[in-house]
């Protein structure tokens, strides 16, 4: 069975598109996630902070007594500053490339439609 230019070409336009679209949208869909997750360490972050003993320049005073509930919130604040911090990243890491092949989706839309018209004149021109 032979296949035609035509079907070819099509296949092709498809699987550049197609691509593009779904890795656009699995990135997208993770950037999502990872936003909530950085959002909801930012809230947790922020809770403890605001439970916390504050110096002149606003920062946290570090806590020893291992007893206290200010301690508590202290090691909670310690903790969820690395995890937001690496939320962040997580989230920064996927949101650049959802835009990347969000954007690379578009313009091979456009250049599919540019080089399918430019197939159609020179198949006219051939008839």
């Amino acid at each position: 069975m032979k296949v035609s230019k035509k079907t070819k070409r099509l296949l092709a336009y498809v699987a550049i598109i197609g691509g593009c679209a779904v890795l656009s949208l699995s990135f997208y869909t993770a950037a999502q996630y990872n936003k909530a997750k950085h959002q909801a360490s930012e809230m947790v972050r922020l809770t403890a902070l605001s439970h916390l003993p504050k110096d002149e320049a606003g920062n946290p005073v570090p806590q020893e007594q291992s007893e206290s509930e200010v301690y508590w919130w202290y090691t909670v604040y310690q903790d969820f500053v690395k995890i937001s911090k690496q939320n962040s990243a997580f989230y920064v890491g996927t949101a650049v490339p959802a835009y990347v092949f969000s954007m690379a989706t578009l313009v091979s839309f456009g250049l599919v439609l540019k080089h399918a018209d430019k197939a159609k004149e020179k198949e006219e021109e051939e008839v």
